[in-house]
């Protein structure tokens, strides 16, 4: 039972991921509009006042700020899309459907029943073009989560030759029908007690000094093995759990989305706090650094020119890029103490995030932070503090970790008995593509995804296949059929068990894997499930 509990979660994990993967790129293109309506840049440069320009990046910053008020739709349609196996994209059409007839529906209840509000605001809100009971992204998520579970199990329903119109995927919105009628009535009596409760957790957290953002903090990074850090992430990203806010007489829900507006808005003095709750980014640029260099201080010094040639790109890929799988896995296999530690360590920052009121807006690695905040002014985000505490950070980092490897001799890559010090970099696996592919056979498709299907066991142990930021996810009917060495030799960076499920780490190129081994599979004709 828990396995399978563990197992749905991941699998919802997965699915939320899917949407979530596109809102840092409309957030990076709207820090770029507002870097280029800012009053004090303009008056600093003045080309930039030109009409055109001006005109220009108005309309695309409130045309990609939609994005941000239209959350609902947009998990609704992406978690569906991510839980669906197989004809995902009819699961996402279905699920638009069902959010549609929900909204419609409900809206019409609430004017029959005289308890529609003259305007929105007071627990209700517009989504779709109708006035309901706010129910935020939750809605979305849930819609999303019925409709792909319903899909996966019925999207193959055969209800005869007479009825086979009304069959498949159209059996599935056929009884998504009734149940979102049911949902839309339920939700009219059951929502406002929720929000009540979402209202008094998001004033816990704010109102509870620094332990709610500690918590998060130290959750965010120790479920980063389960692969369910996006959960948790997510709740407070972008729904009311992050804050709820009005600027400029919008009302935007979540951390993420409160700080894009209030960067936005000339009339916002400083950030919110909730803004703290997106500073992840404090650590991965900041206190994994100082944790390579220490790695890399503990090698031994027959093998620290090897230990070198691995660590310095880790340490860039995550200062830079905010790819942190490279460091972070080296240490979690041979110490998860190391890596509890290193969980704990992170929400303390955050608390003195919280502690120092430093209220940055961060994402990505250190580049899109200094993007986002520079132009905002110091007086606003507060960021060079934020660069002053990160550097704290990564000296504490520094001597903790050295502290802790060099007391308990930590086996990590420089200091074990192997002559062969090996983490897998991104440069590593391209000369092992480029090796491989010399002997390639077209027959199958690709080498670099025949040894993937290899290393898993070939198609009678691969039952689904799919990815996340880093990982190629794969659910497979036996874990002993795994060949993890095998799998080191495509570029792997480490290997999660969970279930049945593996995730193995690739990195921020993660999507060439899967599509190598899913070119392999289409080639020589294999079927999930069977040959």
């Amino acid at each position: 039972m828990k396995e399978k509990f563990i197992g749905a979660m991941q699998s919802f994990s997965k699915a939320i991921v899917a949407p979530v993967l596109y809102l840092p790129a409309v957030g990076l293109i709207l820090v770029i509009c507002n870097f280029m309506i800012n009053p004090n840049i303009v008056s600093s440069i003045p080309f930039l006042g030109n009409d055109v320009i001006q005109i220009t990046f108005k309309v695309m910053y409130n045309g990609l700020m939609s994005v941000f008020n239209n959350l609902g739709p947009i998990f609704a349609i992406g978690v569906a899309f991510g839980l669906a196996k197989k004809k995902k994209e009819h699961a996402a059409l279905v699920a638009f459907l069902c959010l549609f007839i929900f909204c419609a529906a409900q809206n019409s209840f609430l004017t029959i029943t005289e308890t529609l509000h003259e305007s929105t605001g007071n627990g209700q809100n517009m989504m779709l073009g109708f006035q309901i009971v706010d129910m935020g992204v939750f809605l979305g998520i849930l819609i999303g989560i019925i409709v792909g579970s319903l899909h996966n199990k019925y999207c193959d329903k055969d209800l005869g030759e007479v009825l086979s119109v009304y069959g498949g995927t159209r059996f599935v919105f056929l009884i998504s029908i009734p149940i979102m009628l049911i949902m839309a009535i339920a939700f009219a009596y059951l929502w406002p007690p929720v929000q009540s409760m979402i209202t008094n957790v998001a004033t816990f957290i704010s109102t509870s000094g620094g332990i709610g953002f500690f918590t998060f903090g130290f959750l965010e990074r120790l479920l980063i093995p389960t692969g369910l850090h996006h959960l948790i992430g997510s709740a407070l990203w972008y729904t009311d759990l992050g804050g709820v806010a009005t600027i400029a007489g919008e009302t935007y829900s979540g951390a993420w989305a409160i700080a894009l507006a209030e960067l936005g808005d000339p009339n916002t003095a400083r950030l919110s706090l909730t803004t703290i709750f997106n500073n992840v980014t404090l650590v991965k640029v900041f206190g994994l650094s100082g944790a390579g260099l220490a790695m890399l201080y503990c090698a031994k010094p027959k093998l620290k020119n090897k230990a070198r040639a691995i660590y310095v790109p880790a340490i860039l890929t995550s200062c830079l890029a905010a790819i942190t799988e490279p460091l972070e896995f080296t240490f979690l296999f041979v110490s998860p103490i190391l890596f509890v530690i290193h969980s704990v360590l992170t929400g303390i920052f955050f608390y003195l995030l919280y502690f120092f009121q430093i209220t940055v807006c961060s994402a990505g690695g250190i580049f899109e932070t200094l993007l986002y905040n520079v132009p905002a002014g110091v007086a606003k985000t507060g960021w060079p503090w934020f660069i002053l505490l990160g550097l704290v950070q990564m000296a504490v980092y520094f001597f903790v970790f050295k502290w802790f490897i060099l007391k308990y001799d930590v086996k990590i890559p420089g200091r074990d008995e192997s002559e062969d010090v090996k983490l897998v970099t991104k440069k590593d696996y391209e000369a092992s593509k480029n090796s491989t592919d010399q002997t390639s056979d077209k027959s199958l498709s690709n080498s670099l995804g025949k040894q993937i299907y290899e290393a898993v066991g070939g198609i009678q142990n691969i039952k689904n296949i799919d990815n996340c930021f880093t990982r190629l996810r794969i659910v497979v009917d036996s874990l002993e059929l795994v060949n993890e060495n095998l799998l080191k030799e495509t570029g792997s960076k480490g290997l999660v068990k969970r279930g049945n499920e593996i995730q193995i780490i690739y990195g921020v190129n993660v999507n060439k894997f899967r599509k190598s081994l899913e070119d392999y599979l289409e080639a020589n004709q294999y079927i999930l499930g069977g040959e």
